[in-house]
C-alpha cells in the first residue's frame, strides 16, 4: 500500500499576495545596487586598470556616468610611500607588483614571500588615471578602508582617516567615508597614492572600490544613498517603537516585544553599514566604540530574531535550539565587550557559520509551519528567504568573496514588511474576534434581557399561581378548622338530646306507647336536622374552599328580572304575607348589552334563603318587597320586610355561621343556621357583595349586588372555582 500524500491547498488570495511579495523581492534584489552601499553602475562597460594604469581618455563622464577605479593597482607591501616615491617606482618598473581592487589583502601572497598576508600590516597603493583635457571638476568617492588611510592626488593630500603607521604602536584606526573634489581642467593624468595600515581588524585593505566622476553627479548619488539609508534606519526605529508600545498595551503578546527590539537593533546597525552614516553625522565617534556597537547589534539580533520566530511558531522551533543560540550569542557579546578588536573580530567567522546553520533550521521550521497550515506562515517564509539571501550576500562581501554588498538592510526591510503584515493580520484577527465577541455579548445581553423578562413573567405567573394555591390552602385550612369546630360544637347539642331520648326509652322512663311514639318522632326530627346541618356544613366548606362547580352564563338585565321576579311571589302569598315586585326603574337605566354573569341555581339559592328568612320574621298580613336597582356598574337586588327587625349589635354578624344571638336570622326555626353564610360565599364567588340594613320594629332589608358586564348573552361553560 502506498501512503497518500497530503496535499496542501493554498487559497487564491494567498497566491495573489505571494506573487506580489515575489515581484517585490525581485525588484528589490535587481535594483538595490542603486540604492544600497553598492556603487551606481555605469551606463556603459567601464575600463579597468591594467598594471597600475587606467585609461579614461575616451570616457564621457557626463554621458556614461561614474566609473569605478577597479582593476590592477600598484601594490607595495609593508612600505608606506609618499607621492614623490611611488610615482618614480611605478614609472621605472623595478620591483613593481599589482593587486586587484577592491579586495582585502588577506590571503594575498606578494612576490618573494612564502606565506600569504594576514590582516595586519601596512601598504601603499598607486594608480595612474589618464584623462581627457576637456574634463571639468571631478570628484573621488572614498569608501571605508580598514582601518586607516591617507590619500594624495597629483602630489596633494586630499583625505585622511585615522593615523597610518607601520606598526600597531604608531597606527591609529579611524573610519571616514568621504568625497574629495579637485579641478581637472587641462590635466591629462591623475596620480593617486593611497597609504593603508591595519592592526585592529582581522581584515585589512580596500574593501570597496573607489569611484571617479563629475562632482555634482557623484555628490548627488552619495547623498541619495545616505538619505535612503537614514530613511531605512528611521523606518526601523519607528516600527520598533510602534511594536514596543503594542507590547506595553498587551504584555502577554511577546511577539511584539521581540519584533520591536529587533527593529530597534536593526535601526541602530543601519547607521554602521553601507555608507556608514554614523561616521558622517558624528565624525568624533571613536573607532573602537563604533565597531563594538556594530558587532553588538549584529550578535544580539540573531537571538532576538529567533525568539520572535518561536513566539510565532512555537511548535516548529524547539526550545533547546533557542537556548543554544542565546548562549552562543551571549558568549560572542562578552568577547566583544571584554576583548580588543583584533581578537573579537575573528569571532565573526564562527558566528557566520552559526547564522548559516540557524538560517537553515529556521527555513526548515518555516517550511514545516507552512505545510502545517500555521497562521500566515507563507508570508514569513517569503520574507525570511529574501532576508537570508541579502544576509549571505553581505557575509560574502565582508569576507571579500564578492564586491557588492550592503543589501541586508533592504532585505530586512522586506522581512519587516512581511512580519508587520503577519502581526497586523494577527492584531486584526484579535480585534475582529473582540468585535465579534462584543457583538455576541450584546446579542447575548439582549437575549438575556428578553429571557429575564420572559423568566420574570413566568416567575410572576408562578408566583400568582403559588399565591392562589396558598390562598386556596388557607381557605381549605380555615374551612377545615371551621368544619371541625362546627362538628364538635354545633353537632354536640342535637346528639346530646338524641342520647337523652334514647336513654329514656331504654330505661323505660317513658312507658306510655303514645309518649314513646312522640319521643321517637323527636329523635327522627333531630336526625333529619343533623342531616340538613351536615349537608349545609359540607356545602359551606366547599364554597369556602372554592371546590363547588359553578355553571356561569351571561344573562341580560331584563331576563334576570323576569326570571327571579316571578319565582317567589306565590310562596310568600301562600304564607299569608303580601308580596310586591319593584323593577320600574329598569327601562330607563338599563344600558345596551348590559348583563350579569351568574350561576342561575346558586343565585336562586341565595334569594330563596333571603326570602325564606324574611318570611319567617314577617307577621301575617305583612309585606315583603323584592326590588331590583341598577346603576352604572352593578345590579342590586334588595329584599324588604316589615317584621320586628334586627338589633344593631347583631347586624355585623348575621352572615357568620351559627351566630347564636336569639334574634339572629341564622337560627330560625327549621333552619341550619348556615343559610346566610352560604349566601355570602355564593355572592363572593360572583364578585359581588351582600349586606343587611335594619331598624328595630320597622323591619329589615337584605341586599346583594352583582357586577355588570358588556357582553352578548350566551351560555357559558362551567368553571371550577
Amino acid at each position: 500500500m502506498f501512503a497518500r500524500k497530503k496535499v496542501v491547498l493554498i487559497p487564491k488570495t494567498h497566491l495573489y499576495y505571494i506573487w506580489i511579495a515575489l515581484i517585490f523581492a525581485i525588484l528589490l534584489l535587481s535594483g538595490c545596487s542603486g540604492f544600497s552601499g553598492a556603487p551606481d553602475k555605469p551606463r556603459h562597460p567601464a575600463p579597468e586598470a591594467v598594471q597600475g594604469t587606467i585609461d579614461l581618455r575616451d570616457w564621457d563622464f557626463a554621458g556614461a556616468g561614474i566609473v569605478p577605479l577597479s582593476g590592477e593597482w600598484d601594490f607595495y607591501w609593508d612600505r608606506l610611500l609618499g607621492p614623490e616615491e611611488a610615482a618614480p617606482l611605478s614609472a621605472g618598473g623595478a620591483g613593481r607588483e599589482w593587486i586587484p581592487l577592491p579586495r582585502s589583502w588577506n590571503g594575498y601572497r606578494p612576490a618573494g614571500q612564502a606565506q600569504a598576508l594576514s590582516g595586519s600590516g601596512s601598504a601603499t597603493f598607486h594608480l595612474r588615471v589618464l584623462l581627457d583635457t576637456r574634463s571639468g571638476v571631478l570628484a573621488l568617492e572614498l569608501p571605508v578602508v580598514r582601518t586607516a588611510f591617507k590619500l594624495w592626488v597629483n602630489g596633494k593630500q586630499l583625505a585622511q582617516a585615522g593615523t597610518v603607521g607601520a606598526s600597531a604602536d604608531t597606527a591609529k584606526p579611524g573610519y571616514r567615508p568621504q568625497i574629495v573634489y579637485f579641478p581637472q581642467e587641462g590635466v591629462t593624468a591623475l596620480d593617486i597614492v593611497l597609504q593603508v595600515s591595519n592592526f585592529d581588524h582581522r581584515l585589512g585593505g580596500v574593501w570597496r572600490e573607489l569611484r571617479l566622476g563629475e562632482a555634482g553627479q557623484l555628490s548627488a548619488g552619495h547623498n541619495r544613498h545616505l538619505a535612503l539609508e537614514m530613511s531605512l534606519g528611521g523606518g526601523f526605529f519607528l516600527m520598533g517603537c510602534y511594536h514596543f508600545v503594542l507590547f506595553l498595551f498587551r504584555i502577554r503578546e511577546r511577539a511584539s516585544l521581540y519584533f520591536g527590539l529587533f527593529c530597534l537593533i536593526a535601526a541602530l546597525r543601519a547607521l554602521f553599514i553601507g555608507q556608514e552614516a554614523i561616521y558622517q553625522l558624528f565624525p568624533g565617534i571613536p573607532w573602537q566604540a563604533g565597531l563594538r556597537m556594530e558587532y553588538i547589534c549584529f550578535y544580539s539580533s540573531l537571538p532576538i530574531g529567533v525568539l520572535f520566530f518561536r513566539s510565532l511558531y512555537p511548535h516548529e522551533l524547539g526550545q533547546r535550539t533557542v537556548r543554544v543560540i542565546q548562549w552562543f550569542g551571549c558568549l560572542c557579546l562578552v568577547t566583544v565587550v571584554l576583548l580588543p578588536s583584533r581578537i573579537y573580530t575573528w569571532t565573526l567567522l564562527a558566528y557566520q557559520v552559526l547564522i548559516v546553520l540557524i538560517g537553515l533550521i529556521l527555513l526548515g521550521s518555516l517550511i514545516k509551519a507552512r505545510f502545517r497550515q500555521r497562521d500566515r506562515a507563507a508570508f514569513a517564509l517569503i520574507g525570511y528567504i529574501v532576508f537570508t539571501t541579502t544576509i549571505f550576500a553581505d557575509i560574502a562581501q565582508l569576507n571579500g568573496w564578492i564586491s557588492a554588498g550592503g543589501y541586508s538592510s533592504f532585505g530586512f526591510f522586506f522581512l519587516i514588511l512581511m512580519t508587520s503584515l503577519i502581526i497586523s493580520m494577527k492584531s486584526f484577527k484579535a480585534f475582529a474576534a473582540v468585535e465579534s465577541l462584543s457583538f455576541q455579548l450584546r446579542e447575548l445581553n439582549m437575549g438575556l434581557e428578553q429571557r429575564i423578562r420572559e423568566r420574570t413573567s413566568e416567575l410572576e405567573k408562578s408566583n400568582r399561581r403559588l399565591e392562589k394555591m396558598n390562598e386556596d390552602l388557607g381557605r381549605l385550612e380555615t374551612s377545615r378548622r371551621h368544619l371541625l369546630s362546627n362538628i364538635s360544637h354545633d353537632l354536640g347539642t342535637p346528639m346530646t338530646l338524641i342520647q337523652g331520648y334514647v336513654e329514656a326509652l331504654i330505661d323505660q322512663v317513658v312507658t306510655d306507647p303514645k309518649q314513646q311514639h312522640n319521643y321517637l318522632r323527636l329523635i327522627l326530627n333531630r336526625i333529619n336536622g343533623l342531616n340538613r346541618l351536615i349537608a349545609d356544613l359540607f356545602q359551606l366548606s366547599k364554597l369556602e374552599a372554592r371546590q363547588i362547580h359553578f355553571s356561569m352564563r351571561a344573562m341580560p338585565i331584563g331576563e334576570f328580572v323576569d326570571y327571579y321576579g316571578e319565582r317567589y311571589g306565590l310562596e310568600v302569598k301562600n304564607a299569608g304575607i303580601g308580596f310586591r315586585l319593584d323593577a320600574s326603574i329598569l327601562p330607563r337605566m338599563e344600558p345596551p348589552d348590559a348583563a350579569v354573569i351568574i350561576d342561575l341555581d346558586r343565585i336562586d339559592q341565595v334569594l330563596t334563603n333571603i326570602v325564606y328568612n324574611a318570611t319567617k320574621h314577617t307577621p301575617k298580613d305583612g309585606l315583603i318587597r323584592l326590588q331590583f336597582v341598577l346603576d352604572s356598574t352593578t345590579m342590586m337586588v334588595r329584599v324588604h320586610d316589615n317584621g320586628e327587625g334586627i338589633d344593631p349589635e347583631d347586624l355585623p354578624y348575621i352572615f357568620d355561621r351559627f351566630y347564636k344571638k336569639s334574634k339572629s336570622r341564622n337560627t330560625s326555626e327549621g333552619g341550619s343556621g348556615l343559610g346566610l353564610a352560604i349566601a355570602k360565599e355564593i355572592i363572593d364567588f360572583h364578585g359581588g357583595r351582600i349586606w343587611a340594613e335594619s331598624r328595630v320594629g320597622q323591619g329589615a332589608c337584605l341586599s346583594f349586588a352583582l357586577p355588570l358586564h358588556n357582553v352578548q348573552p350566551a351560555p357559558g361553560d362551567g368553571v371550577r372555582a
